[in-house]
């Protein structure tokens, strides 16, 4: 499973082009980030286990507890229920004769023997109390009361529940009244109290959670009694704040998480079914959890250490090999696009010192080479078109000297002159050996002279439509005589063996970055299949032995000095003739 999901991450880093420095910081998260994400998800697994071991501990105390609790009261009750049935206490409880008899002494010291025995029997029992309503006398098991206390009687007579814990004056009663019944009009003979002591259920209630963890309440929705184990806790928020979270049934264990104030408490409880007394136990979860929130803790450090360790070493790698990589890789790219710009190298003991060495040594080869080659390019060129100027077509320059003479024979003196004028420039033109590249305006001034000499010669025959350039690339330079054999072309082969009228059109467009010249022409002459395969001659004009003509050249020319997307493009003329456009690529500022 591991090592698809690692050979799907590479597949997706090859399929997004990821730098060399991004799979290295990645390969490094994917090692770390998984054993950190194991070490917190194993540190959440454990604290939920301690908890829940905590919880089931606290629970199993309380339980424990309230079955001692209840066994103790239920052993009380049973001792109470032996006294009910005492024949001492019946006669003595019935009698309305002076209590002072030698009889009735020795009776109340043997039933005040046997109270003191039940006090004794559990370190629960404060005290135990008969009350004698009759004699208006209370019984302890050490002294006998003269007067019977209203407060303390009137509930206990009234309690009939064998297992009640009865609350008077924050003190906690089990009582038994003889008779049991309330329902018949006779006052109960005596009524049996044992009275619990409360400091001792306190102190009871330290063995269910230490105070440093703390606090236990046992407390009766009912009654409303509360014994807690340190007064000074919040109690009564406490019980609230249980009360609203969780309404416990008869017999019911369990855990819940209570917020008292600011803090929060894994509360466990235990409702008992004798007595339906409630037992609470209150620990603060970041006492519990304090240790397990360390380890946390020192696992969240850990991983901003890891994250810290990464940064470094990203930053590492970004300093030793990314920074010099990507300059190489800039470098390579300036090379792409012609610019053959050494590195500035800098003292370095590593691998890079050589590469960087390495590729201006090849810059500078390149550099040589290029402008060897560029050289002999620019000769051959220069050669081609010097024997294109020396190659001047005979019939263009016999036809010319027989119109002179006609023009002479017939005393056309003014047109003769415009005629001798006009083949003066283009022979002054075509001859000059001077710059290479003139602006665009001055090959255009050419043309036109060329086309005033073929007006002249053709007649009317031939409508001339040419557009003055682009304003903004007038001064252009351009190679010298780029124009004049594509117009020349129209002549020789549109124009010379037409019948008809012939129609030249010579316009421009600035489109894309591009700037285009188009000679477009009426001719007849040639077919779709024919301009295809003149257009594809010039495509493949670079290949050895292909016969260079004056299109070719112009496109060659073309795209020495523009750069490849220049040269001659051939299609169909919007005229019905063939469209030979110039294209020239424009720098950024569009000259």
């Amino acid at each position: 499973m591991i090592a698809r999901l690692f050979s799907g991450r590479l597949a997706w880093m090859k399929r997004m082009r990821v730098s060399i420095f991004m799979k290295l910081v990645l390969t490094f998260l994917a090692v770390l980030l998984p054993l950190y994400t194991v070490t917190l998800l194993l540190n959440r697994a454990g604290s939920r286990d301690i908890r829940h071991e905590i919880t089931k501990s606290a629970v199993n105390n309380n339980r424990f507890y309230m079955q001692s609790f209840d066994s103790e009261v239920n052993r009380i009750n049973q001792l109470l229920l032996n006294f009910v049935i005492d024949k001492d206490l019946q006669e003595l409880g019935n009698s309305v004769d002076d209590i002072a008899s030698y009889d009735r002494t020795a009776k109340l010291i043997a039933v005040q023997k046997r109270l003191q025995l039940l006090k004794a029997s559990s370190h629960f029992i404060e005290e135990v109390k008969v009350f004698f309503p009759k004699l208006d006398r209370t019984l302890t098991s050490t002294d006998f009361d003269t007067r019977v206390s209203s407060a303390e009687y009137k509930p206990l007579a009234n309690n009939l529940e064998a297992n009640r814990l009865v609350a008077i004056d924050e003190r906690l009663f089990m009582s038994f009244r003889y008779p049991t019944s309330i329902y018949t009009n006779r006052p109960p003979v005596f009524v049996i109290a044992v009275e619990l002591s409360t400091s001792v259920l306190r102190s009871s209630l330290f063995n269910i959670v230490d105070p440093e963890q703390g606090y236990s309440v046992l407390y009766h929705a009912r009654d409303g009694w509360i014994v807690a184990s340190d007064p000074d806790k919040p109690v009564q928020r406490s019980l609230q704040a249980f009360a609203n979270r969780e309404a416990p049934l008869a017999d019911e264990a369990g855990a819940v998480t209570v917020a008292v104030g600011q803090t929060n408490y894994l509360v466990s409880y235990k409702t008992s079914a004798l007595s339906d007394a409630t037992l609470l136990t209150f620990m603060p979860q970041d006492d519990i959890l304090r240790s397990l929130r360390f380890y946390e803790k020192w696992a969240w450090i850990l991983l901003a250490m890891a994250i810290l360790i990464v940064v470094s070493f990203a930053y590492s790698l970004l300093r030793i090999i990314h920074q010099p990589l990507r300059r190489l890789v800039f470098a390579f790219r300036k090379v792409e696009e012609g610019n053959l710009t050494p590195i500035v190298t800098t003292e370095r003991g590593d691998e890079f010192r050589y590469l960087y060495h390495r590729f201006n040594s090849m810059v500078a080869r390149l550099d040589v080479l290029i402008h060897q080659v560029y050289e002999k390019e620019i000769r051959n060129q220069r050669l081609t078109l010097k024997q294109l100027q020396s190659q001047m077509n005979p019939h263009f320059l016999y036809n010319c000297f027989f119109i002179l003479k006609r023009l002479i024979q017939t005393a056309d003196n003014e047109k003769a002159f415009r005629f001798a004028m006009y083949l003066g420039d283009y022979f002054r033109f075509i001859t000059r050996s001077a710059s290479d590249k003139i602006p665009l305006e001055t090959e255009m001034r050419h043309v036109r002279n060329y086309v005033d000499i073929q007006t002249i010669c053709y007649g009317d025959r031939i409508a001339v439509a040419i557009e003055p350039p682009n304003e903004r690339c007038r001064v252009l330079p351009v190679p010298r005589m780029m124009i004049l054999p594509v117009v020349e072309n129209a002549y020789k082969y549109a124009f010379h063996q037409a019948s008809g009228q012939g129609e030249l059109w010579i316009h421009d467009a600035v489109k894309d970055g591009y700037y285009s010249l188009m000679i477009e022409d009426n001719g007849s002459v040639l077919h779709d299949d024919d301009i295809a395969a003149m257009a594809a001659r010039l495509a493949d004009s670079d290949a050895d032995g292909l016969e260079t003509t004056g299109l070719i050249n112009v496109h060659r020319r073309i795209e020495i000095m523009f750069g490849t997307g220049s040269g001659v493009r051939l299609s169909r003329s919007q005229l019905g003739g063939l469209c030979a456009a110039i294209r020239l690529k424009l720098d950024p500022d569009g000259l």
